[in-house]
């Protein structure tokens, strides 16, 4: 992936909990010297939760699958950014050689030089400026992805690092219990709460996952928002200028399309985030539509007919994104929400019993080995979680853009200007596209599209629970069979003690004697 890892470093399987299920907890590490079990190894287990509690709080299992699958997306965009900056430099060099220009050194250079005259553009001098467009605009790509792959790439591998600690914390609470309960459950509700919080755990770790992938789809379109508002500002502030200022126009076209080139990118980067979803808005065919326009610019510039025709495009493109980014938060807010609050609430509920149940056996384990009670009094109201029970994340702006990655126009980065998405009080304000009604937004995909295969753990779980069950009374039958045999042989062996009683009373008052 580009990070020297591999795709297993870490992942998510569910330590937490998930122990050998037909023979006790048994970890397979016998290397764990004894322990006493006293009080110290209770709060052995409590410091452990604290710990992995930290961590969970993080998402370092569900962020890294995510990260990893984007930065090889993004390795992929890179080798064809690569290939179209070659191709597009070749097509350069070979329009100017059959031109007889010599020493070209940009775009600007040229735009300029032409536009200082009162001649149209020739088509091999249009040809000629497209294809510089094109050349600059895949360069400037080919940078803010490049940076964009290697911010990710950093970010995967300090999730490598910080997932191997968290699997390491597991290891050390599993080999923990083991050892206090050599390798077996205490309780059949210790086991019975533990499936259910995994089975919990197992939909939540899909759910976190599509919140993830949405809301982070989200922030990256309200972005290419505001971009498609400030190039389709520059675009109209172009008819303003008059031709003579040459220079001035020439800025101005550039800074529309830094802009909109970056919106292309936000919006290809938030369709990266959900793979699977079919955008009912700015598809893949659309942004293809904005980029060609785009190539186009410099030429378009030339003339009030071209113009209008690219402006209709523009604006069409930022109605669109702003129908993408309802039709986001609508699914959002709707659908993900709302089901992530609930497996959010059931989990809470079913770690702390087991949680309860555990700190329970474990001072019944310790009062059967010392003969002492001991005294337990959570130190803080913290509220313990397993497995990424708290799940939500922080639902403000600046949240959003620390953990997505934003692509910015040249002309901001030119500027120095830091990545934010508050807005700039000092520009003139953006008039954003009506908002669609409700009733006329695209349907919400399905909880298959959504969740993925959270139906088919469903169904397993029930499956599972079933033959849970049906052991449990399988085992309940045979401990009660087992006892009536114990209970019948009792009685037999009575009924025999008794019968050799009164034979030998019989024999003692037989008058052979």
């Amino acid at each position: 992936m580009g990070c020297g890892s591999s795709s297993t470093a870490i992942h998510h399987k569910n330590e937490s909990h998930a122990r050998n299920r037909h023979n006790g907890r048994g970890t397979g590490n016998h290397n764990r010297k004894p322990i006493e079990i006293n009080e110290e190894a209770l709060n052995e287990y409590l410091q452990l939760e604290y710990a992995i509690n930290d961590f969970e709080k993080k998402h370092v299992l569900e962020n890294y699958q995510i990260k990893s699958e984007q930065l090889e997306q993004l390795d992929e965009a890179v080798k064809q950014l690569e290939r179209d900056k070659k191709l597009y430099g070749q097509q350069s060099n070979e329009i100017q050689n059959q031109m007889g220009i010599i020493d070209l050194k940009s775009i600007k250079e040229y735009v300029l030089q032409k536009t200082q005259s009162d001649d149209s553009l020739t088509p091999d001098e249009e040809k000629l400026i497209d294809s510089l467009n094109r050349l600059e605009v895949a360069e400037k790509e080919l940078e803010t992805t490049s940076q964009q792959q290697n911010n990710i790439k950093l970010e995967v591998q300090q999730s490598v690092i910080e997932g191997e600690k968290l699997q390491l914390y597991y290891a050390k609470r599993d080999e923990l219990l083991d050892a206090i309960f050599e390798g077996q459950y205490a309780s059949d509700t210790e086991n019975q709460l533990e499936k259910e919080l995994d089975w919990l755990l197992e939909q939540k770790h899909h759910v976190d996952q599509a919140h993830f992938r949405w809301k982070q789809a989200k922030t990256l379109v309200k972005q290419a928002n505001g971009q498609l508002g400030r190039g389709l500002q520059k675009w109209k502030e172009l008819l303003e200028i008059p031709v003579q200022e040459s220079e001035q126009r020439y800025e101005c076209v550039a800074d529309a399309r830094d802009n909109l080139v970056a919106a292309s990118q936000n919006i290809a980067g938030a369709q990266r985030y959900l793979p699977n979803i079919s955008l009912p808005y700015c598809a893949p065919d659309e942004v293809e539509t904005l980029n060609k326009a785009i190539s186009y610019i410099f030429t378009d510039m030339q003339t009030p007919e071209r113009h209008k025709h690219a402006l209709n495009c523009y604006q069409t493109t930022y109605k669109r994104a702003g129908a993408l980014r309802q039709w986001l938060e609508q699914v959002l807010n709707s659908t993900i929400a709302k089901d992530l609050h609930e497996l959010t609430e059931e989990c809470k509920a079913r770690a702390s019993e087991l949680r309860a149940e555990r700190t329970r056996l474990i001072r019944k384990r310790i009062k059967e080995m010392t003969g002492n009670d001991v005294d337990y009094h959570e130190e803080t109201p913290l509220e313990f979680r397993d497995s990424g029970v708290d799940s939500e994340l922080d639902d403000s702006a600046a949240a959003d853009e620390q953990i997505a990655q934003i692509f910015e126009s040249g002309n901001s980065e030119r500027k120095g200007g830091a990545k934010s998405l508050t807005p700039d009080p000092t520009r003139m304000p953006l008039i954003m596209p009506t908002p669609l009604p409700t009733a006329d937004l695209a349907p919400i995909p399905s909880d298959g599209e959504i969740f993925g295969k959270i139906e088919q753990i469903r169904s397993q779980h029930r499956r599972e629970i079933q033959e849970f069950q049906k052991a449990q009374r399988l085992n309940q039958v045979r401990m009660s069979q087992g006892l009536k045999q114990k209970l019948h042989q009792r009685k037999s062996r009575r009924s025999r003690m008794e019968l050799h009683r009164r034979e030998l009373e019989a024999l003692r008052e037989s008058p052979i004697n």
